[in-house]
């Protein structure tokens, strides 16, 4: 019996928060939501706040998914708002930038990139947007800022891209703990990862909240393999009220 942590399809629409430790390796389940679901013929954006083109690129490829490739195969678009703010812009297809980034005109240009660019591209496939990362997002705007910034968007792209699904990881050890509670609240998903660090790194994975019919926390082992795909990630249930089954791929 597989170990999964969605037992159905992320449902339409819906807000996936994925909080994490500053020594987690949840970090990297965006990123392989992203994958798959490109894999499965979906359209993915990438909001960047937090490393330059080449550091995003190495991120993503820990679990295969290759940006620039996707990016030139319209499969993938990203809108580099550090890029934009720190003047590290790089030309390449389906990257696009905005000029004088601040928070009272960041969100009317990135509707415009939506309404300009990426909505072309979207055609009619599914869509993951991920925000890389939000607690990114709250250094560089503040956390209050950030939070009416995110409020704004959930309302846009409810209009624009109503079954798209928003993934918000969140590294908690950079951001106050009324802002992480805020952002679960909203969350139709909520993933919590724990780290304990001792002569063997054990990571647990908390899954608290979900829309699925009959849905009851559980308890995950999480650990990391070698392989630079999605199913890297392995989780084992541990806990919660389903029975505990063996070691699988994340899902």
């Amino acid at each position: 019996m597989k170990a999964q942590i969605f037992r159905e399809p992320l449902s339409p629409g819906s807000i996936v928060s994925i909080i994490y430790d500053g020594y987690s390796s949840a970090w990297m389940m965006g990123f392989a939501i992203l994958k798959r679901e490109i894999q499965e013929g979906g359209f993915a954006v990438i909001s960047n706040y937090n490393l330059p083109i080449p550091g995003l690129c190495r991120s993503a490829r820990q679990v295969g998914l290759e940006i620039e490739k996707e990016l030139s195969e319209d499969n993938l678009a990203i809108i580099d708002v550090f890029g934009s703010k720190y003047s590290a812009r790089y030309d390449k297809k389906n990257v696009f930038y905005v000029d004088n980034v601040s928070p009272e005109t960041i969100n009317p240009k990135i509707d415009l990139i939506y309404r300009d660019h990426i909505m072309p591209l979207i055609k009619n496939r599914k869509t993951v947007r991920l925000i890389n990362t939000l607690d990114g997002a709250a250094l560089m705007f503040g956390e209050m800022e950030t939070l009416k910034l995110l409020n704004q968007t959930i309302a846009g792209r409810s209009k624009d891209v109503p079954d798209s699904v928003l993934i918000l990881p969140i590294n908690r050890d950079v951001v106050s703990a009324k802002f992480t509670g805020w952002i679960a609240g909203i969350s139709d998903y909520v993933i919590i990862s724990s780290t304990q660090m001792g002569e063997d790194i054990e990571e647990k994975i908390y899954l608290v909240k979900s829309p699925e019919e009959g849905f009851t926390s559980a308890v995950y082992r999480l650990w990391i393999t070698e392989e630079k795909s999605p199913e890297r990630i392995k989780v084992k249930r541990i806990g919660g009220s389903r029975k505990a089954s063996s070691g699988s791929s994340f899902r």
